[in-house]
């Protein structure tokens, strides 16, 4: 399994509807379970920063994730952009391979 981890900063007035769009319930883990080997959203708020976010998709393997790119591209495109206005900040931190087994 990998890990694709982000980091968000939410504008203020956009709090609750970047909830709403990156929980493990919201509009991209939907878009996001369109592929069989898309395994789950965790959604993290850091306690001394209220409005900063890391959300960490998990997906079966390393090919899982551009595999799902390149058959939803438009979909994840047109989603992105709408998402672009809740947000001050996203950075992608990166993606990481679960070592623990």
């Amino acid at each position: 399994m990998i890990r694709i981890v982000w980091r968000f900063k939410a504008k203020p007035e956009k709090a609750q509807e970047f909830l709403h769009a990156y929980s493990w319930t919201g509009k991209w883990a939907m878009l996001f379970r369109r592929s069989p080997d898309y395994q789950g959203t965790i959604l993290l708020r850091d306690t001394t920063a209220p409005l900063t976010f890391l959300v960490i998709d998990r997906w079966a393997n390393v090919e899982a994730f551009p595999r799902f790119r390149h058959e939803f591209g438009a979909e994840y495109d047109r989603l992105d952009q709408q998402c672009t206005e809740l947000t001050e900040e996203e950075t992608l931190i990166g993606t990481f391979s679960d070592e623990s087994g």
